[in-house]
């Protein structure tokens, strides 16, 4: 009976894997995105917990209401990393991050079991990082960004997001305790290797952004 308890706890436990993670961020002055972790993994515990038995004096809100916020702060996770990754300045940072917030709000809503769900903001994210990285290529006449951070970040981030996804979409019905606690895992270490060492942007003054046409359009 103990075994079988905690086969069923094993989500909840899981979903503090995301600690670390939210550690790290904050060490590397990402205190935005640490929020937005602690989010998620909060209302996966919670949303996780009342699957479980005994433990119904947690779900403080509906099970589709915890439910519809652990997949909304997933999906806002994956979003606010690669958008750190890309290391854009303001106010394109906050405009695209605001963006994401409100559009996933809305996907979500919609269909929160659809691939879309993901897939939307990982492409939205991939295609605006390749741009921007393509336009620094040709300017530098070289590779942009230095060869260590596809080897250290964006090649194992990925690999670990990929392998996250694919046991949430493909691999659940083997074992879904199992397989959806390894999920937690993988996501979590996606999200570790994908924020990059320190954020530029913390801890500067600099000058206030003048409010010109070209910044409301987010193009300079």
């Amino acid at each position: 009976m103990g075994s079988i308890v905690a086969k069923m706890l094993l989500p909840t436990i899981s979903s503090l894997a995301l600690l670390p993670t939210i550690s790290i961020a904050a060490k590397r002055q990402f205190h935005m995105e640490a929020m937005v972790y602690f989010f998620t993994m909060f209302f996966i515990a919670i949303y996780h917990a009342c699957e479980g038995p005994g433990l119904a004096v947690l779900c403080f809100m509906r099970y589709d209401l915890l439910e519809y916020f652990s997949i909304y702060g997933t999906a806002l996770s994956i979003w606010v990393s690669l958008i750190a990754l890309a290391d854009l300045d303001e106010p394109k940072r906050s405009t695209f991050i605001m963006f994401g917030v409100l559009t996933i709000a809305v996907r979500i809503y919609q269909d929160r079991w659809g691939y879309g769900v993901y897939s939307g903001p990982i492409g939205t994210a991939v295609m605006m990082i390749s741009v921007k990285w393509l336009l620094k290529m040709k300017e530098k006449k070289g590779l942009y960004p230095d060869k260590s951070v596809y080897t250290q970040q964006i090649g194992p981030g990925f690999c670990f997001g990929a392998l996250a996804l694919m046991l949430r979409f493909f691999f659940e019905e083997w074992d879904y305790t199992y397989v959806h606690s390894f999920y937690h895992c993988s996501m979590s270490m996606a999200f570790v290797l994908l924020l990059p060492k320190v954020n530029k942007k913390a801890g500067k003054g600099g000058d206030p952004v003048k409010m010109t046409c070209s910044t409301f359009c987010c193009c300079v």
